[in-house]
């Protein structure tokens, strides 16, 4: 019974051959990016309901506003390795392969110049008043527990003197 799962049948010469076009069909999509990583980054895309030409103008603009932190920090973990950059880059419009929605968009945002490191930066931008925020929060509870230490110090010193006599 299980032989009979594995067992690999011998063509049958009688049957012809059937030809394989060695390119694929020109609607077949090329997949530059490794499948699952596309299509994570397709579905980031439609749930953050952005077009390609929206987050184009906005990253050669510097507009960290028109973006907002979610989509920003989205597009970080969207950043291609090297590999897949070269690929893309080396891509051309006249091939017959046709790119995925994905590779459809890193292609665009890896045509404006440092488009990664401009999202990093436009992200910490967006991020600073919320971080200088806390960071004076940070400093008010320092503050607060350097004179309750001062107090503590002087508690001490007070019940050394007390029990001392």
């Amino acid at each position: 019974m299980i032989e009979t799962l594995f067992v690999v049948n011998a063509p049958n010469s009688s049957k012809e051959s059937t030809r394989r076009p060695v390119l694929p069909s020109p609607n077949q999509e090329n997949r530059v990016l490794d499948p699952k990583k596309a299509q994570n980054i397709a579905i980031s895309l439609r749930a953050l309901n952005v077009t390609i030409e929206e987050v184009c103008e906005a990253l050669s603009e510097g507009n960290a506003d028109a973006l907002g932190t979610e989509l920003l920090e989205s597009l970080l973990r969207m950043a291609p390795t090297k590999e897949e950059e070269r690929r893309l880059k080396e891509y051309k419009n006249d091939s017959p392969f046709k790119l995925g929605l994905a590779e459809r968009f890193l292609k665009a945002v890896l045509d404006i110049p440092f488009a990664f490191k401009r999202v990093d930066t436009m992200l910490y931008v967006a991020n600073f008043g919320s971080e200088v925020e806390y960071l004076k929060s940070s400093f008010d509870t320092l503050e607060v527990n350097q004179s309750l230490k001062h107090y503590f110090l002087r508690f001490c010193y007070l019940i050394y003197i007390c029990v001392a006599f």
